[in-house]
């Protein structure tokens, strides 16, 4: 039960806080995340801007979301969780 409280604990340190972080108004409202390996790790949590943006898409639908929306507004891509 401790790890489960420690871990409930950094919830809201990876949920929000990674993805909003020094995030400009006006400008990209939130983080995203590239690369397979990366994807892979998180279970494909962070692609964030796409989430934002098309919240109705499934979770293992956004890395082609994210393909997609890099060639028409890579500017709202730029930031990165990591």
């Amino acid at each position: 039960m401790a790890a489960m409280a420690v871990g409930q604990c950094f919830t809201s340190f990876f949920a929000v806080w990674t993805v909003h972080h020094d995030c400009e108004n006006p400008g990209p409202f939130a983080r995203t995340l590239r690369g397979v390996l990366k994807n892979v790790a998180t279970y494909n949590m962070f692609f964030h801007v796409e989430h934002h943006l098309f919240p109705a898409v499934p979770t293992c639908h956004l890395p082609q979301l994210a393909e997609r929306l890099d060639q028409a507004a890579p500017e709202l891509t730029r930031l990165r969780v990591f």
